[in-house]
């Protein structure tokens, strides 16, 4: 291996395994819910599910505004632009702020309205609204530790988030004994207790996250001043308002076809329901290494490295299709012993393992998107195209063809793979603007591809 490779890989661990580790626990803080509940029934793990698949679509929107923070953050950092990362910091929190608060609202005052989109099913609306109506409390420290560690990492903070996100995972675990199934004679709240230990989980790591901004001047007496820059928000908006856009469009698209899976029974709920949190974990790693691609990539783009950024991109690409194959091999392996965990009848597990030897069958396609599209063209701001590349194939391809599919009584697994599918499609034209090199430009400065150009 020789000294360009050792670099690389050097960093590229530096940062993967540890926003691994993160995203791991944050798949963990849902999949202990559901875990902890499984005793209660099918009913309950349906009802988390469902739950938790619609606030997923505020987590989807704010991952929107968190792209912007981290395009923008990565490459003022990577000129070592402290008051640049900060006006950023600041601006995405408003926003956040505004629009975590008004989501929480909507949610509190239209629990089950949202609910019965869903599902039919009184026992399961009846237990999904008392979860979610809690759940709708802690949307704002889940917007803010977002974006909290999204500003950290871009810095080159990465361990200590990663400490903090441990905690968190445990503190929701031991609240979660404790308040669903009240051990030592304590009162028991069943799945009310779930979304109380959520959102106590949630707050500490907020406050845990705030701390670690004073540290690093931030925020507090030691942080730069901030002078009011007229166009930052303009061009904040120009390269975010399609990442925005497309997560709202991808995650309504998820929502639908979640819809669709809906309406083919309590079981198909109960088995997609299962296996979401199951699948996120597999995808952490790839989602790790976008994020240590976009941190990469950013910064190198940031110094006007462009020879760098590319040879970053290429050997990250090429990375990911080694993994894969070890993968996919992973999930058929661990399917029945993650599946064993649960308390279900033998039907929703049947269905469940079959769930997820499609999506190792595809995994491939989805892990090459998540680093191409997010680790490598949004980072250059080539937020428009990846915007219309997502869209088009989840509404013009996807959900038509699983709405035909439902309506014509296919087996479930079949429909999910259709409904999935478009992950195929989207890695193939994606691989081509890759190569093109258009996405290779600096957002923060005047240089131009060619200029500034150095040895990877």
């Amino acid at each position: 291996m020789d000294t360009k490779q050792k670099n690389f890989y050097s960093k590229m661990w530096y940062f993967a395994l540890p926003i691994t580790v993160q995203l791991l626990i944050t798949s963990g803080l849902n999949m202990v819910d559901s875990l902890m509940v499984g005793g209660l029934g099918v009913e309950a793990i349906a009802s988390v599910g469902i739950a938790n698949k619609y606030s997923q679509f505020l987590i989807f929107i704010l991952q929107g505004f968190a792209s912007g923070a981290t395009i923008f953050c990565a490459q003022y950092w990577g000129r070592k632009d402290l008051t640049g990362v900060r006006r950023t910091l600041m601006l995405v929190m408003k926003f956040v702020t505004i629009f975590a608060l008004l989501f929480s609202l909507f949610t509190i005052f239209y629990t089950k309205g949202v609910l019965s989109i869903f599902t039919k099913d009184e026992v399961v609306i009846r237990e999904a609204s008392t979860y979610l109506r809690i759940i709708s409390l802690s949307y704002l420290f889940t917007g803010w530790s977002m974006i909290f560690n999204v500003t950290l990492k871009t810095m080159n903070i990465i361990h200590k988030p990663t400490i903090f996100s441990i905690i968190t995972l445990l503190l929701n675990t031991l609240f979660n004994w404790i308040l669903i199934y009240g051990p030592f004679g304590l009162p028991s709240y069943g799945i009310a207790g779930a979304a109380v230990a959520t959102l106590l989980a949630r707050l500490v790591q907020t406050l845990l996250l705030l701390y670690l901004l004073y540290e690093n001047r931030l925020i507090g007496k030691a942080a730069p001043e901030v002078k009011p820059e007229v166009n930052f928000p303009a061009r904040y908006f120009k390269l975010t308002l399609p990442s925005i856009f497309n997560h709202f469009t991808w995650t309504m698209g998820d929502l639908t076809l979640f819809w669709i899976y809906t309406q083919v029974g309590t079981r198909a709920t109960a088995a997609v329901s299962l296996v979401d949190p199951l699948v996120f974990i597999f995808i952490s790693a790839y989602t790790g290494l976008s994020d240590a691609s976009s941190v990469m990539i950013g910064q190198a783009l940031g110094k006007g490295s462009f020879v760098k950024a590319k040879d970053y991109a290429r050997r990250f690409l090429r990375l990911t299709l080694q993994l894969s194959a070890v993968t996919s091999i992973l999930i058929v392996l661990f399917t029945p012993v993650l599946l064993s965990l649960y308390n279900i009848t033998t039907e929703v597990e049947d269905l469940a393992k079959e769930l997820l030897i499609v999506f190792a069958i595809l995994s491939v396609f989805k892990h090459y998107n998540y680093i191409n599209n997010v680790g490598i063209l949004r980072v250059g701001g080539d937020t428009t195209f990846v915007m219309w590349l997502d869209t088009l194939f989840v509404w013009a391809y996807s959900i038509p063809l699983a709405f035909f599919l439902q309506r014509s009584g296919v087996a479930f697994p079949i429909l999910y793979f259709a409904a999935t599918s478009h992950d195929i499609l989207r890695a193939i034209i994606g691989h081509r603007r890759t190569a093109s090199g258009k996405w290779v430009r600096s957002l923060v400065s005047d240089a131009q591809i060619g200029d500034l150009e150095e040895e990877a």
